[in-house]
Parts: C-alpha cells; sequence; structure tokens
C-alpha cells in the first residue's frame, strides 16, 4: 500500500527504542504522509494520529481499513489540549517537524523552489501568507524575520532591496521572489544548499507561526506523557533543534531523580547528542541529511 511518496525518516532509529514493547499507545504529532504511523501499526502498536492537512485525513482513512488501531484527528499538534483523545496518556509521542512529500509538491501551498507558484506558504490555513510578507512587512519587520528565522547574515542589505523591487513591481510568485533574492547581492551562507533556503524557511516560519506553535506544545505534552514512556522529536534546522534541546536541558533529571524548577516530573535524556540518519539513508532520502533525532523517557 502506497500512502504517497513520502519517505519517513530514521524509522530504524525511532522504533530501536521501543523495539521489545508491545502494544503501545503512540502518538503520532505530525502524520503527514502516515509513514511512521504505518511502521507502529504494523508492529501492533495503537496509534492516534494528528495533522491538518487535508491529503493527510483523506491518507488515514485508506489506513485505517487495515489497521483499526489507528485514530485520526485533523488538528495543528499545539492544540493537543483541546482534542477528545481516546488514550490520555501514551507509551510513546513522535513530533517529525519535516513535510510530506504532499505538502513539499503541492503548488497551492508553494514550498518548493522548483516550482513556480503563487507566494504563498502557508499550509495552516491562517491569514498570513508570504505574498503579504513580502509586499507589505515594513524593512525593519523583514529584518526581524530574515535575521532571526532566516539567519541571514546580511539580513538588513537584503530588507531594503526587497522594499526598493516591490516598489517597481508587487513580487508574486516563487520564482520571482528567487530572481529578487539572486540579485540583491547578499551572500548567502552555504554552497551545499540552494541559495534560496534560508529566506524560505524564514518566510515558512512567519507565516505558520512555527517556532510558537513547538513551543506552546513542549509546554503541555508532559501531560501525555506515561511515566516512562518515551518523547521523540525529529527537527530540520538549527532553530527547531535549539529550542527541542533546551527543553530537554531545562526539564532533565539529575542524579537522586532530582526535579528542577520545582517540577514532579523530567525526562532522562537519551542522546547526549541528536542522532542522525546512516549514510544508506541520506543516499536513499537526500531529505533525511538534515535531521536530528533527540529523545527522553519521561519520569515523575
Amino acid at each position: 500500500m502506497i500512502l504517497d511518496n513520502h519517505i519517513p525518516i530514521m524509522t530504524n532509529e525511532i522504533l530501536s527504542f521501543i523495539d521489545e514493547k508491545k502494544n503501545l499507545s503512540i502518538l503520532d504529532c505530525t502524520f503527514g504522509g502516515g509513514g511512521h504511523s504505518k511502521k507502529f501499526l504494523e508492529k501492533g502498536h495503537y496509534v492516534t494520529a494528528i495533522d491538518q492537512d487535508n491529503n493527510a485525513l483523506m491518507i488515514a482513512e485508506k489506513l485505517k481499513k487495515i489497521f483499526p488501531n489507528i485514530y485520526f484527528h485533523k488538528s495543528n499538534f499545539k492544540d493537543i489540549d483541546l482534542l477528545k483523545l481516546k488514550f490520555k496518556k501514551f507509551n510513546f509521542i513522535l513530533l517529525d517537524l519535516g513535510f510530506s512529500s504532499n505538502q513539499l509538491e503541492n503548488d497551492n501551498i508553494g514550498l518548493s523552489f522548483k516550482v513556480n507558484s503563487d507566494l504563498n506558504m502557508n499550509y495552516l490555513c491562517s491569514n498570513l501568507d508570504a505574498y503579504k510578507i513580502v509586499n507589505f512587512y515594513k524593512e525593519e519587520e523583514l529584518y526581524r524575520i530574515f535575521h532571526l528565522y532566516g539567519e541571514i547574515n546580511q539580513a538588513k542589505k537584503l530588507s531594503k532591496y526587497i522594499v526598493q523591487q516591490r516598489s517597481i513591481k508587487k513580487i508574486k510568485t516563487n520564482f520571482e521572489f528567487i530572481e529578487i533574492l539572486r540579485n540583491s547581492g547578499v551572500h548567502f551562507r552555504s554552497k551545499k544548499i540552494h541559495f534560496a533556503t534560508q529566506a524560505f524557511q524564514a518566510l515558512r516560519i512567519e507565516t505558520n507561526n512555527e517556532l510558537e506553535n513547538l513551543i506552546t506544545f513542549l509546554k503541555k505534552v508532559h501531560n501525555y506523557i506515561q511515566i516512562d514512556g518515551y518523547l521523540a522529536i525529529i527537527s530540520f534546522h538549527s532553530l527547531e533543534d535549539r529550542i527541542v534541546k533546551n527543553f530537554f536541558k531545562e526539564n532533565k533529571v539529575k542524579k537522586n531523580n532530582k526535579f528542577q524548577n520545582n517540577k514532579n516530573w523530567g525526562f532522562d535524556v537519551l542522546t547526549k547528542k541528536p542522532l542522525i540518519a546512516s549514510k544508506s539513508e541520506i543516499i536513499q532520502n537526500n531529505r533525511s541529511r538534515s535531521a536530528k533525532l533527540r529523545v527522553g523517557r519521561f519520569t515523575h
């Protein structure tokens, strides 16, 4: 059964934490193309899946015909506390902050450099999109997002150039925006990745409130983990990974099961350094090259 072209990231590493366990309640907070959930279901586990994407809903419905142990909620993971979940607590919670192929290849969303689509990048159906940011944000607001979210060294120069160019003609498509980046004279970070990567990342994060959504989720997630359950998070850029790393650090159990910040819970951090994809996986799936997996075991 082909769910979509999406290849789930680091499945062997994820499954290694629960290989000996059976009939677990698992929460897949970012169902996407269903790749991880399908692996869990094949092992006989119970999967609760969350995703806001309409295509994810259709994939989950197909999957349920084969595996009745899946329960799908059409929502954003940050709103976990608003859902009527069959299981109140879970043995394993997975948050994969990447995108499925159906999202990356969706012309209406426009996350790809390869397809000339309208400037959008909004996959959460909010009122903000990349077109509004690029064409109507003030220069200092553009500087903020390109500096903070794109980590572009010459963010000020880029912001000024965008404001100049949009005064001549509105920037309407991905390719038009890429051409602006190409002609800006800005030196982007790496030759190993597409030169537009940082700017696209900044627009996507701002449009979808990605970092705030992650922080909101992390403030709630401990309420949904069974004692000795696992929290596994896959991030794809340094901003996300820094938030996850600091979350585990700030909530790490000290010696003699001492908790921090007057809390009565914490995590045994099982990944001192984040796990990364194997060379063979990167060859098979180039998107896995930037993935970082951090895992903690919950204790009370």
